[in-house]
């Protein structure tokens, strides 16, 4: 029986904010970014020469810093904030990636008189175990189903979404995605894995109309980092 303890650790989590209307310069957001924290992004920028036309979602500047265990992606429509777990003994605070992202996003949406009209967040775990596929058949599948069609199962994955009312704000959508994968370090063997996704965020309908203010931002990434683990145990239950 698989439990929420199996996936307490976390591979990556994101933060997302999505800036409709957004009047996009890359030479003057790539400095005022730098203006905001001048030592957090301490690697090589990626400023990309695309055409004015390309899709607004695409990447424009890419920051990151020396371990890669920070990234920014920017674009006109959405900034992508990510912590990605580099090696084996390297935690993740969930809480503490919340307040440093909302803090670092509300300073680039006053930097670039930009609104946010949308937010979301994203976290991946994994659970290291033979045979994932067999292993999230047996947790989840009535007994008849695992003698078939599920008996061998190279890989196997279950995707849920439901939209509901999160504390302090309007609907939102919530996905899980569990699945079977492989997870590996750089110069390490990979290994089998149970993968976990889970993305909450704000409903896309009436983006360009809604502002959230600089504390309704920070509460979201707050509430949000607790509402992953609540979520998770609804489908790992500790027996």
């Amino acid at each position: 029986m698989l439990t929420f303890g199996d996936y307490s650790g976390i591979a990556s989590v994101q933060a997302t904010i999505f800036t409709p209307g957004l009047s996009f310069h890359s030479p003057s957001i790539f400095k005022k970014l730098f203006q905001i924290e001048p030592d957090l992004f301490d690697g090589d920028p990626t400023v990309l020469p695309i055409p004015e036309d390309a899709p607004k979602e695409i990447p424009r500047i890419t920051l990151q810093n020396n371990n890669k265990s920070l990234k920014l992606e920017v674009s006109p429509s959405r900034v992508n904030f990510f912590r990605t777990k580099i090696s084996p003994d390297d935690d993740i605070n969930i809480e503490n990636f919340a307040e440093l992202s909302s803090q670092f996003l509300n300073s680039y949406l006053g930097s670039v008189d930009a609104k946010c009209g949308r937010l979301a967040a994203v976290v991946r775990r994994f659970s290291l175990v033979e045979n994932p596929g067999r292993v999230i058949a047996v947790h989840f599948c009535r007994k008849e189903f695992l003698e078939a069609p599920f008996d061998k199962p190279e890989n196997f994955e279950i995707h849920a979404h439901k939209a509901y009312l999160l504390k302090g704000f309007d609907r939102v959508n919530s996905w899980v995605r569990i699945r079977s994968g492989i997870a590996q370090f750089a110069g390490q063997v990979p290994k089998s894995a149970i993968i976990v996704e889970q993305d909450i965020n704000t409903l896309s309908k009436g983006i360009e109309e809604k502002s959230y203010n600089e504390e309704e931002i920070t509460k979201f990434y707050k509430i949000v980092a607790e509402e992953f683990d609540i979520i998770l145990k609804l489908y790992f239950q500790n027996k």
